[in-house]
């Protein structure tokens, strides 16, 4: 039995029903200290139990896909409020009472202890022995486990409560906050030292393929954790917002660490996995990676290195929160795949920065949804819908009356991830790019342009120099992850995020304004071309409702054939109909206004929308334009300008983008949660929250 159907939501270790071995999980955290472990059944049904804590709606199930994915020039939700909220996590606004703060700290801490308590069951049980490589791949998926709900306590909190010891051992119930170099670098090294008694999925004898963690997801989570600890961060700075600092000469307890090691570090561990493993991005085409996650399929040695593995039913709403929005009516709809929120949106403008040949392009971005008779209907809305996982990719339906509750994975990792960590490094620690950093670049780059332009593999002009190849990194991976919680970690690592949200901002407000003071230079900063925007932004949309699904069905009876490509809609099911969007991507010509469609034997002209008609009047942009980022900066029309959060944590005048802009001045985002405050006052003093949060 696949274990993606066999861990269920909200995993209670006390009981479970026992219809396999595999459903009867004692997790760690429910034994008795004093219980020792006798038999690898039962080792392996409390691992079951760590896997389950990966499961939660209150992390990697949704939050980590949906509230707490900030709003970047990748994802994006909308927000009109503008006032201070305790739970506007998006925009960089919130306060120590926001409810899924608390959730999330507990449910990573929950995933924390079982997995100490299994490490500490496992090498103190009776049979423990290095030499078995059953029980060290069991300790190994344990110890990854850890430092994958570590890896995220840091992201999101800094310096953190940090112990691998189980809480019956510890002297305190309150662990020491400790500094989140010395975390990174603690679990570097432990998985340093047990990679190498770890099994590679492709091995013989290993099941579970990328829903189970093998030798290579160790050694790409060495790599992550690597790049995590050698980037910059947020750090404490008195009683200002924070001070954005990487680890150069830094000390901690005696120890000094320098950013560049952990680039080594990471530069060696995605070799192994590129030389070592089988894993690779050919023969699988980049919308397939995602269709087959959707209709359940587990795949070795493809691009999915680790899947965290909902199970079907009963966990996970991945592709409920993405996808085209779906209505039901009286809880069902008259199409088989059901209800989706499509809450987990993409930024409006992000489809414009995909080069026209990047298949990537039309298969993420989607510009349509459904109402509760299942009539597809275009999204004119202000931000897209991120096709990437949806309930329409699964072949045969989900059921009409679902919602939620998916069991479609979510990749936590992937090759071309570990690629790319592997181009970035190699080029900070080298100083520029190398050939075989080049290389990985270009193999990503590939399945992106190989079938369309191949000559755009390359980005020869970006090979100069380090900065430039960085960019070119940070872009790759920003049309490559869309939705994969990637994009706002990317930018802090390399201290971009102020300068991105900055752009991401006023690149809306331009957009809104129908490209008005700031066209110039945002087109320059986007695009190096002050008249970019004027010509991509259109002002009319033309388009068709609700049509077939079916490439067969356009006739064009003016300019030739209409079709629909397998990147943008590769479920062809003719149960659902489309929307077709004459000219998604740039300016409506004379010809898109003059196109016919032959529906049911008519020649049908298309329908006409005003897309960037953005504004409340003639002036001023709707409030979700004004408020998306107000954690950070925001316009104010009743107090006449733009404001920008200082590092003192007010609001002071923002400066307005100019053809040549000094980023340098702006200051850091405050993208570090506060601890919750229950959390805080539990700790009797010894637990404070900085950055300004009170």
């Amino acid at each position: 039995m696949k274990l993606h159907n066999i861990l269920l939501a909200g995993l209670s270790a006390a009981a479970l029903a026992s219809c396999s071995d595999y459903l009867d999980v004692d997790a760690p955290s429910k034994l008795d200290p004093d219980y020792v472990y006798t038999d690898k059944k039962e080792m392996n049904r409390a691992l079951n139990g760590v896997y389950a804590a990966m499961l939660s709606n209150d992390t990697y199930g949704q939050n980590f896909v949906e509230k707490l994915m900030f709003n970047t020039d990748v994802e994006f939700v909308t927000n009109a409020t503008h006032s201070a909220t305790s739970n506007s996590y998006r925009r960089y606004d919130c306060d120590p009472d926001g409810s899924e703060i608390k959730k999330a700290w507990d449910a990573l801490y929950t995933g924390v202890e079982r997995a100490n308590m299994l490490d500490a069951g496992i090498r103190n049980s009776e049979i423990f022995n290095e030499e078995d490589s059953e029980l060290m791949q069991m300790l190994g998926e344990t110890k990854v486990l850890r430092a994958i709900f570590y890896h995220d306590l840091v992201w999101y909190f800094g310096d953190i409560p940090f112990s691998l010891q189980p809480s019956y051992e510890a002297a305190s119930p309150v662990y020491d906050v400790v500094d989140r170099t010395e975390v990174l670098n603690t679990l570097i090294e432990d998985l340093k030292a047990i990679a190498p008694h770890m099994t590679l999925t492709t091995e013989s004898g290993f099941s579970g393929g990328s829903e189970r963690i093998g030798k290579e997801m160790a050694w790409a989570m060495i790599a992550r954790l690597a790049m995590t600890a050698g980037g910059y961060s947020l750090r404490p700075d008195g009683e200002t917002i924070g001070k954005m600092m990487r680890p150069e000469n830094y000390t901690v307890n005696g120890k000094t660490y320098n950013y560049k090691d952990f680039y080594k570090t990471a530069a060696d561990y995605c070799d192994s996995v590129i030389t070592k493993s089988n894993h690779t991005l050919a023969g699988v085409a980049y919308h397939e990676v995602f269709v087959k996650e959707c209709n359940h399929v587990v795949t070795t040695g493809e691009d999915p290195i680790f899947e965290i593995p909902f199970g079907k039913e009963s966990t996970g709403n991945i592709g409920y929160v993405q996808g085209p929005k779906m209505d039901n009516s009286a809880g069902t709809t008259v199409h088989p795949w059901g209800k989706a929120s499509s809450s987990a949106q993409l930024n409006a403008l992000y489809r414009f920065m995909f080069d026209e040949d990047d298949v990537r392009r039309d298969f993420v971005n989607q510009l349509f949804s459904y109402d509760g008779q299942g009539v597809a209907t275009l999204n004119n809305g202000r931000t897209n819908y991120n096709g990437k996982w949806s309930k329409l990719w699964n072949t045969t339906g989900l059921g009409a009356a679902t919602e939620g509750s998916t069991g479609i994975n979510f990749p936590y990792m992937r090759y071309a991830d570990v690629l790319l960590m592997s181009a970035e490094a190699l080029n900070e620690i080298n100083n520029g790019p190398t050939q075989e950093a080049i290389d990985r670049f270009e193999e990503v780059r590939k399945r992106a342009f190989q079938e369309t332009n191949p000559s755009k593999i390359s980005r020869y002009e970006c090979y100069g120099s380090k900065e430039d190849f960085l960019k070119a990194i940070l872009d790759e991976r920003k049309f490559e992850f869309a939705g994969e919680n990637m994009r706002w970690r990317d930018l802090v690592r390399n201290n971009m995020l102020n300068e991105v949200v900055y752009w991401t901002f006023f690149r809306y407000y331009n957009a809104a304004e129908g490209n008005g003071d700031f066209a110039d230079a945002v087109g320059l900063y986007d695009f190096n071309d002050e008249n970019a925007w004027p010509s991509k932004l259109m002002y009319s949309l033309y388009y068709y409702n609700d049509v077939k699904n079916d490439p067969s069905f356009y006739g064009d009876t003016n300019s030739g054939s209409y079709y629909l490509s397998a990147r943008q809609f590769p479920q062809r099911s003719s149960n659902i109909n489309v929307v077709r969007i004459l000219n998604p991507y740039s300016q409506p010509t004379t010809a898109d206004a003059n196109t016919r469609m032959t529906i049911d034997g008519k020649a049908t002209a298309p329908s006409r929308a005003d897309y960037m008609s953005w504004l409340v009047d003639e002036r001023i942009p709707r409030e979700e334009l004004l408020y998306g980022l107000r954690g950070y900066i925001y316009c104010d029309y009743d107090n006449g300008g733009f404001y920008i959060k200082n590092k003192n944590g007010e609001y002071e005048g923002c400066p307005v983008p100019t053809s040549n802009p000094d980023m340098s001045a702006l200051p850091p985002v405050r993208y570090i949660l506060p601890y919750p405050r229950v959390i805080i006052t539990r700790s009797q003093g010894k637990y404070k929250n900085y950055y300004r949060y009170r």
